[in-house]
């Protein structure tokens, strides 16, 4: 990994020590060979300690940030995989680094921070942003939202009119993926063949579309 940026960029090696050093967090090596595979593919690492579970990855461009929704459906997986204790204690960080003097995507950073669906998001920017990460925070009380409120609050957002063309043509998308993706959600885990197929086949029409 990279050291962290002069100037205050940041890399996930910044964020992996804090995990590690300051909260006792340790990397989760799955069993499931085709878990491993598309966490590798889309360079997602996953961490727990004993209270709450944490997926990173580090962004270097808009045009993969864009490409969000795509890890949130591989985070859904994750979620099926963990125990049962860390599925409404489990946070996504999307550690931004581009390299830039100043990067700043402001609708998408809201429109991701804003689903709550599967997980608990955060754009990360900066070592402030860290400080809205619940469990990275020493105020563990400030920030938190209950996880039975979830899905209304998803709800809530994913049928918010959007502020602009260019976010309008995400949100549609984002939507789109999130639809179909959830209709399968609640299958009977004999059923998840089935879900798997229809994922893959999104993932196919959609990404590369988004990424290019």
């Amino acid at each position: 990994m990279n050291e962290e940026k002069v100037g205050g960029f940041m890399n996930s090696n910044t964020v992996l020590q804090r995990l590690t050093n300051n909260y006792g967090y340790s990397e989760i090596i799955f069993e499931d060979a085709d878990l491993i595979t598309r966490l590798r593919e889309r360079n997602l690492e996953v961490w727990k300690n004993d209270k709450r579970c944490m997926v990173t990855k580090e962004y270097t461009s808009e045009a993969q940030l864009k490409s969000w929704f795509v890890d949130q459906i591989i985070i859904s997986f994750v979620y099926d995989s963990i125990p049962a204790k860390y599925r409404n204690n489990l946070y996504f960080l999307l550690i931004i680094n581009t390299g830039m003097k100043k990067y700043s995507v402001p609708t998408l950073n809201m429109e991701i921070e804003k689903d709550y669906r599967v997980c608990r998001k955060y754009v990360i920017e900066s070592l402030e942003d860290l400080k809205r990460v619940p469990s990275l925070n020493d105020n563990f009380g400030q920030g938190i939202i209950d996880p039975l409120n979830f899905d209304k609050e998803f709800i809530v957002n994913l049928n918010k009119e959007p502020d602009n063309e260019e976010e309008g043509r995400l949100s549609t998308r984002v939507r789109e993926i999130v639809d179909v993706y959830f209709k399968f959600y609640d299958m009977p885990r004999e059923n998840k063949e089935e879900q798997i197929k229809v994922i893959n086949q999104i993932l196919t029409s959609e990404v590369c579309q988004v990424e290019n």
